[in-house]
């Protein structure tokens, strides 16, 4: 389970929303195994004198010890800032470091992909289940042959996997950048969980997202630390894009 922020935003990365995801991803107060431990990332793009550029970072230390990766993300500036900040705990510890750690990198047809998740999925609504990948991993390659092999679009493809797989999921919440050079970035949010598969390990308010007048859709958790009482919840199963 993990923890994830998404915006649409300009000039800079709101510092009280990366401080909010910090303190998450050091004591979740939604969730009894409390820390998100096993790494983090990042993609961000940015644009600057109508040029879209892109930063696209993981490491396997938690976020709360990555001082260099934070300090870089709170120096970004530019007059359109599109991006996802992930911050990770894994359910498989066989399947940590910095390979597995979000955002994940694709690339389908005509279009640059990535991908976040945070959630559970059970491993035999794969086609090859035993593959050495993470289940969100193997979400976004779903995602790219929908895109290549049945000539999907990416909000499409998006749609679609969500739907086939959200009767095998604790929850879908996740965000996808889908990237092309006529169009430039586009963020997708995709707020799905499984009610009947909410057990007592965690709240059910764990799963929930939150969307807020400055574009930025923050988890439960962040809410939380930053008393945001403005924010609306996202409506349960659907995909936004910022």
């Amino acid at each position: 389970m993990c923890r994830f922020i998404a915006f649409h935003t300009k000039g800079e990365i709101k510092k009280k929303y990366l401080d909010g995801l910090l303190k998450a991803s050091y004591n979740d107060v939604f969730s009894k195994y409390r820390s998100h431990s096993d790494g983090w990332g990042y993609v961000i793009f940015v644009k600057l004198s109508q040029k879209w550029r892109v930063w696209y970072y993981r490491s396997e230390e938690p976020i709360y010890q990555d001082e260099n990766g934070l300090q870089f993300l709170e120096s970004i500036r530019g007059d359109e800032i599109v991006g996802i900040v992930h911050a990770r705990r894994s359910s498989k510890k066989f399947l940590v470091g910095l390979t597995h750690c979000h955002p994940y990198f694709l690339r389908a047809g005509p279009y640059d992909l990535y991908f976040a998740h945070n959630g559970s999925v059970m491993r035999k609504a794969f086609r090859d289940p035993y593959r050495p990948y993470t289940d969100s991993y193997l979400i976004l390659e779903e995602i790219k042959t929908l895109i290549e092999s049945d000539n999907q679009v990416p909000l499409e493809a998006y749609f679609s996997t969500i739907q086939r797989l959200k009767d095998y999921a604790t929850s879908l919440n996740s965000s996808l950048i889908y990237f092309d050079k006529n169009n430039g970035p586009t963020l997708l949010v995709a707020y799905y969980y499984n009610v009947s598969r909410v057990t007592s390990s965690v709240s059910e308010e764990y799963y929930k997202l939150y969307i807020n007048e400055e574009n930025y859709i923050i988890p439960s958790t962040v809410k939380y630390y930053l008393n945001e009482r403005e924010s609306k919840e996202l409506e349960l199963g659907n995909i936004v894009e910022l």
